[in-house]
């Protein structure tokens, strides 16, 4: 099979290997394809090439590789296997010079996604509102590079469908969030192109401010929300308390008082322990904008969410699942209290966004970049 270019389409159904060039690793071939076991035999069969553990092989003597890419280039035709390439640099290499030039410590990981359902599995972990879900969803990604950092952003970047120059950079959600489709609050992935440093001026610029808003705006939302069911729950129990009444009007059989005061707890924790880490969260972007009375309410609110924490510490947000403090009733009413300060110096203290629309740059040439950390392959 001859070599053509990446975006050339092939045979549904057939094996591909996508050859691309690192400066620090060589050439980089990447197994593709429904039938892809068939382009790693291939490259298992060639001499010089070294599989390493993202499911990625490289050739590192670039220089005496002709021999290599000859025997290559017999095997795929042995195994029905099409061969493409490009002028596009390694996603591995350009995704670290990316990073390198992003505010922070970040970690690259590359993950192929050779059969073409696994890109599957990134839809409903990625929280966006732009071209790169649409891409996932719909285009072919055999494979891409996921950003973090120790703040627990996490970011993914893929090579632009149909573009052999330019990168999609979306964001995968917050940790404490399970449910990302059609989220109003989504932030939008940003188009690079193939100029590290001015890509990460970009997202340095944009995108991470608009993703640090676009999560507190979330947070924000979801915990008003809870609250102000609790609330609604509350109003409902004390009604019915002080009229011996059901909210329909039905005369309340003073055996069944404790049943439904039992429902009452029953609900109110079901609902506290969606919040929690919410709440949680929304607490540890918020600092007191005035007034030692808010102060004093956000640090009895830090109890009650970390109730085995130091006074001092702001520690990672409670899992939905962790246990609720002794003392449900106690619990809701400190909540119902103080929750009103944190609604209030959440929305104070929202997130600057970016002041102006950054437009990426013409598409350049790519540049040299330092290797990748490798992640291994997700068994299938």
């Amino acid at each position: 099979m001859s070599m053509d270019d990446r975006t050339t389409p092939s045979p549904r159904g057939m094996a591909q290997i996508i050859l691309a060039l690192s400066p620090a690793d060589g050439l980089v071939a990447v197994p593709v394809g429904e039938q892809y076991r068939w382009a790693d035999t291939a490259l298992r069969l060639t001499p010089g090439f070294d599989r390493r553990p993202d499911g990625t092989y490289a050739l590192t003597d670039v220089d005496a590789a002709k021999p290599n890419l000859l025997a290559l280039a017999e095997n795929a035709r042995r195994h029905r296997v099409f061969l493409f390439g490009g002028a596009r640099t390694y996603l591995g290499d350009y995704a670290t010079a990316l990073a390198d030039g992003l505010p922070g410590t970040w970690t690259v990981k590359v993950g192929v996604y050779a059969h073409p359902v696994w890109q599957e599995d990134l839809v409903p972990l990625l929280w966006d509102a732009g071209e790169l879900v649409d891409s996932v969803g719909h285009a072919r990604i055999p494979y891409g590079a996921h950003l973090a950092n120790d703040a627990g952003i996490e970011l993914l970047l893929v090579e632009r469908p149909g573009s052999a120059h330019e990168y999609l950079l979306g964001a995968f959600t917050s940790a404490t969030f399970d449910d990302n489709y059609a989220d109003p609050h989504a932030p939008s992935s940003v188009v690079l192109s193939s100029d590290a440093a001015h890509a990460a001026g970009l997202v340095t610029g944009a995108f991470l401010p608009a993703y640090e808003q676009a999560v507190h705006e979330r947070l924000l939302t979801v915990v008003e929300a809870a609250h102000g069911r609790l609330e609604e729950l509350h109003a409902t129990w004390t009604v019915i308390q002080q009229s011996g009444r059901y909210s329909d009007g039905i005369r309340l059989d003073p055996a069944t008082l404790g049943h439904v005061a039992q429902q009452y707890l029953e609900e109110g924790s079901v609902e506290w322990r969606r919040l929690r880490p919410h709440a949680a969260e929304l607490l540890s972007r918020v600092h007191p904008a005035a007034g030692a009375e808010d102060s004093a309410s956000l640090d009895r609110l830090r109890q009650l969410l970390y109730p085995d924490a130091a006074a001092s510490s702001w520690p990672a947000a409670p899992s939905a699942s962790a246990a609720l403090p002794p003392g449900t009733v106690e619990t809701l009413r400190r909540w119902r209290t103080d929750a009103p300060t944190l609604l209030r110096q959440a929305r104070a203290t929202r997130p600057v966004g970016p002041a102006t629309t950054v437009r990426p740059a013409l598409p350049a040439a790519g540049k040299a970049a330092p290797s990748v950390p490798e992640r291994a392959p997700r068994s299938r």
